[in-house]
């Protein structure tokens, strides 16, 4: 087992971790200590959170094709930083080491690959604070007197044996070299380009990648070892992986048993070898039967193992289950009939059995597990025989009404049920969930079976969680988890607006009602003022009359004459007509890339007053970029502003405009901005203002600028949120007219001071 351990979505080496699972048959996994909410987002407008939930089903994308498995700490990504010092500030640097310590202790790696040296070389303070927690980790997670209360929530302490660090940078240092570019008979591919193809998974960070052909090969550097012999570099060099040395643990009056099934197991897996890829196709089967048989009687005789044994056996008998249903043509498939259920629905689910093989599954059996309240009804069974079989060719189905109760937990992400306490999530008393990329589904079916072999019945078992399959007429069959979601929810548009002080005209704040409950939905909708505001009209009557219908409701709010600035939060609340409120609306996450999830916000709109003064009449055209809401904010202003699609930013002409904004990273993404920017140099120098808001590396080399500008690489920054900003020219009209700014206006740049600044100038 190999655990690499970085900081942030995409700082894996995804070309070894590929090579170790697929080629050498390596368990492997990734413990980011972040899940990227810092970064930005080239897909959509997420951020924060829901950038985190987009990177984290990234992450789990990637891993499903490099084959390893995904972990997490609790540290947010707070955005970029310099030192580690400032990055083991937020984190608080113990509470970090026991999350590192709980995965390291949870998977049991016997190799820690450090992507980061822990040292300012790693540049970006995050990667520096990975680097510490990896040596930190090496030392700490076999010492039973370090975080001593994990062992009461069931890991044992346990030392990596050996422990290397990723030579990217300095490849000079590598003691050990990994092929990953050889050709896979069965890939049809090497490691390399499969490894290519899970780096693209992360398209949120513009990470797309070529996937070419011939030689690669990642470089280790040793670091530690405690094999006692460290001048051998072989990555499993001293490192006894064979199943013979997982039973050494075994207690000595209970090892002959076990080792005995061991090395027929041994015999049955080379068996089935042989026979793998042969005329008849399910020829493993009977081996592979034999296999699971006797890893069932070496777990029953196994007594009491050490935690190396069971972490094997458990993990070899998951496979070897795998792999004979696989082997015998047997696949499940749970439908539920509804993709967004609600608390005191009733859903209809299908356990599905296909089995396309052809032995006869006897005493089948399909069922479901559901969390603790809800209960589950059987309906009807069809394809399965009187006598409980599925025969060959037949498809079994066993159908069950799932009664979700009233009080059911929705699908929030465990790590977003509470708020943060800064850049640090906090996480249930549920240990089963540290750590993990998200919740298990509350629903798995299951199904058990008994084939017939020459040892006996051998039960069978498989399991898959619930989920709904559509089709959509354009791109056919598809598949969504499903997600429990309240029966009505409440948002507000804008969530955000800013108010000039003085402005006495009103506004309108929407509220959208969605009702997801089954049958017709009946309240009233009300939007809470802040003191010093009045709201009319007082309330909404809401009848809602079909699942999915949805209604919006405007509300006018007026400032008081003594309203002073700051923060004035608008609540928004459904009561309905059992007189239960609902306060929250949620957005589903959901790109076809990654699992979809669900974000939670209250219904509520926050409005800064401020005193700013904008000239009457003021026209504005407007190129996006990857998304902002710079439109809505210079419009909540009092400005006109226009949208500036393709065609008119192609036609070059920007004449009616007093001002032209370019969104952010709008030469990254607008091939017509890219096309027409002479056009846009020539509006400037005849008279007309061209604001362009950050842009990365494209901008520089493409000569963009109206004159000759460079950005390093990396690109210049300054990273410290306290940073002291200071105005180098105080009488620049800039800075007076017409509105006087300040240092006390850069308060709240919290993330960043600034990035990408240019590094030479004209």
């Amino acid at each position: 087992r190999v655990l690499m351990i970085g900081a942030h979505p995409d700082d894996e080496d995804t070309s070894l971790l590929a090579s170790l699972s697929r080629r050498f048959g390596a368990e492997t996994a990734y413990l980011a200590l972040t899940r990227g909410e810092g970064g930005q987002n080239l897909i959509g407008p997420e951020l924060w959170e829901g950038l985190g939930i987009i990177r984290t089903g990234e992450l789990e994308t990637a891993r499903r094709l490099d084959g390893g498995r995904q972990f997490f700490t609790r540290a947010f990504d707070f955005g970029y930083s310099k030192r580690a010092e400032e990055a083991l500030t937020f984190w608080p640097r113990e509470e970090l080491l026991h999350d590192v310590v709980w995965v390291v202790r949870s998977f049991r790696p016997h190799v820690i690959v450090s992507v980061f040296r822990g040292e300012p070389s790693d540049g970006h303070g995050q990667h520096q604070a990975a680097g510490i927690m990896a040596r930190e980790v090496f030392e700490a997670a076999g010492d039973p007197s370090r975080f001593p209360e994990q062992m009461d929530r069931g890991v044992e302490a346990g030392a990596p044996v050996k422990m290397y660090r990723v030579s990217w940078r300095r490849p000079s240092e590598a003691t050990t070299l990994i092929e990953t570019g050889s050709y896979d008979r069965l890939l049809g591919r090497s490691d390399y380009q499969l490894a290519m193809e899970s780096r693209s998974s992360h398209r949120s960070q513009d990470m797309g990648a070529p996937r070419p052909m011939g030689p690669r090969a990642s470089g280790l550097s040793l670091m530690a070892a405690r094999t006692g012999s460290p001048e051998d570099m072989g990555l499993l060099a001293g490192i006894d992986t064979t199943l013979v040395g997982a039973a050494h643990g075994l207690p000595t009056d209970e090892g002959t048993t076990p080792r005995v099934h061991e090395e027929a197991y041994r015999d049955a897996l080379a068996d089935a070898w042989d026979r793998f890829g042969g005329p008849d196709p399910f020829a493993v089967v009977e081996p592979l039967q034999a296999a699971l048989h006797h890893l069932y009687a070496a777990e029953g005789a196994s007594g009491r193992a050490d935690a190396e044994w069971r972490t094997v056996l458990d993990r070899k008998i998951e496979v070897a289950r795998r792999a004979l249903l696989s082997a015998a043509g047997v696949v499940i498939d749970v439908r539920a009939e509804d993709d967004l259920v609600t608390p005191g629905q009733v859903v209809r689910v299908n356990v599905q059995v296909w089995n396309g093989g052809p032995r006869t599954l006897q005493s089948a059996v399909g069922a479901l597990s559901v969390p603790a309240g809800w209960a589950v009804e059987e309906v009807t069974t069809e394809g399965v025989a009187p006598d409980g079989s599925v025969g060959p060719g037949t498809l079994g189905t066993w159908a069950y009404d799932v009664i979700i109760p009233p009080d059911a937990d929705l699908s929030s992400l465990y790590f977003l049920r509470e708020e943060r306490e800064g850049p640090w999530y906090r996480w249930p008393d549920d240990s089963a969930l540290w750590g993990l990329p998200r919740d298990p589904p509350p629903v798995e079916g299951h199904f058990r079976a008994t084939f017939t072999t020459p040892h006996g019945g051998l039960d069978v078992e498989g399991e898959e969680a619930w989920s709904f399959v559509g089709v959509n007429p354009a791109r056919g069959e598809y598949r969504r988890p499903v997600l429990v979601v309240p029966e009505l929810s409440v948002g507000t548009t804008p969530g955000g607006m800013i108010w000039p002080q003085g402005s006495s005209s009103p506004r309108s704040i929407t509220v959208s009602v969605r009702s997801e409950g089954k049958g017709t939905k009946r309240g009233h909708v009300a939007l809470t003022a802040p003191v010093g505001w009045t709201v009319s009209p007082q309330r909404y009557d809401v009848e809602l009359d079909a699942e999915g219908s949805e209604r919006s409701f405007a509300f006018e709010v007026h400032p008081g004459s003594g309203v002073a600035p700051g923060q004035h939060a608008f609540q928004a609340v459904v009561v309905d007509e059992k007189g239960k409120r609902f306060e929250e609306g949620y957005a589903v996450i959901d790109y076809e890339h990654i699992e979809r999830s669900t974000l939670y916000a209250p219904a509520r709109s926050e409005v800064s007053v401020f005193p700013v003064e904008v000239a009457d009449e003021l026209r504005v055209g407007y190129v996006m970029g990857t998304g902002d809401d710079g439109p809505a904010v210079i419009r909540q202003l009092g400005a006109h502003v226009d949208l500036l699609d393709a065609e008119v930013v192609r036609g070059g002409d920007f004449s009616s405009y007093d001002v032209v904004v370019v969104g952010v990273r709008a030469y990254e993404t607008r091939e017509d901005l890219r096309a027409a920017n002479g056009q846009l140099l020539d509006y400037a120098r005849e008279g007309g203002t061209v604001l362009v808001q950050y842009q990365q590396y494209v901008f520089s080399r493409g000569n963009f600028a109206p004159y000759p500008v460079d950005m390093s690489r990396p690109a210049r920054r300054v990273a410290d949120q306290t940073a002291e900003v200071t105005v180098l020219d105080s009488e620049a009209p800039v800075f007076t007219t017409p509105n006087a700014i300040s240092r006390d206006d850069f308060q709240g740049w919290v993330q960043e001071r600034g990035l990408y600044f240019m590094g030479e100038w004209d």
